[in-house]
């Protein structure tokens, strides 16, 4: 994307995250920035430059009220996107999306769904106490949603992938582990994990010490919610993350098919110029 649209994007989820820390203030629903929103909060007091999206992380329990009190009071002007709100949309990543907006993935062109400018909503899950149990249910996940976006790649990963791809694309496999076994499976309460990032690289594994009640700080001229022992949720998502990355990585990770502030988008329609 452009730097002047990687801005205009920039705000409009800057708009989306102020009415997202209304509701969860006036419900008391604690939350906190995340993955590269808590980076850019850490070290850019804001964006990070040429970031484009932003991200917030829960624990199950305020994760569900978040999305009962939004569904009964439903913000005018922004929409609640899960697989249940918005059929055609199968993701596992909740997204807060702004109405009469659109930044449209290549992916989801063809998809009919609600294509706004989105906060993404991560969930904090329990730590499955047997490690062997634990990696079945983070590979039930990544096979899963894989299959959802039919992602391909080289290798002996995309031989893999090919065929994971088929066996999860219904979605029964992952229905069945996470309703009827996963809540059965001994946890660790010291230890929480987000099983939606979880790749062959990241585990998405924290201690629940490290989140608290959360501080907070400033971010695009607003104060909002980051873990208490940011450093530690940054270790492990980045590593040295007051490390700057080479100059060719600093690229907004999406590039959409088409970005408006006032338009929303539906298949097929003669798209013309972003705007």
């Amino acid at each position: 994307m452009t730097e002047d649209i990687t801005r205009a994007v920039q705000k409009q989820g800057l708009d989306i995250l102020s009415k997202i820390d209304e509701v969860c203030t006036r419900h008391e629903i604690p939350y906190y920035l995340f993955y590269g929103t808590e980076l850019g909060a850490v070290r850019h007091q804001g964006f990070i430059p040429w970031d484009d999206d932003i991200d917030i992380i829960l624990y199950r329990k305020d994760f569900d009220r978040l999305k009962s009190v939004w569904q009964e009071e439903k913000p005018e002007g922004y929409f609640y996107q899960d697989y249940a709100t918005d059929p055609n949309y199968r993701l596992k990543i909740t997204k807060i999306r702004k109405d009469h907006t659109a930044l449209v993935e290549t992916a989801f062109k063809d998809v009919d769904m609600h294509h706004g400018v989105w906060v993404d909503l991560f969930v904090l899950d329990d730590y499955v106490k047997n490690g062997v149990l634990r990696k079945i249910s983070q590979l039930i996940f990544m096979f899963d949603s894989n299959a959802v976006r039919n992602h391909q790649d080289t290798g002996i990963r995309g031989a893999l992938y090919s065929v994971t791809n088929r066996i999860f694309k219904n979605g029964k496999i992952f229905q069945w582990w996470f309703e009827k076994i996963f809540p059965k499976l001994k946890k660790d309460e010291t230890m929480c994990c987000d099983l939606t990032n979880f790749t062959f690289s990241f585990d998405g594994e924290f201690k629940r010490e490290w989140f608290g009640k959360g501080k907070r700080v400033p971010f695009e001229g607003k104060l909002f919610p980051i873990p208490e022992n940011s450093h530690e949720t940054l270790r492990v998502s980045y590593g040295d993350y007051q490390k700057l990355p080479p100059e060719e990585q600093r690229v907004s990770q999406h590039n959409p098919y088409y970005y408006s502030t006032r338009n929303d988008y539906h298949p097929g329609m003669d798209i013309g110029k972003s705007e």
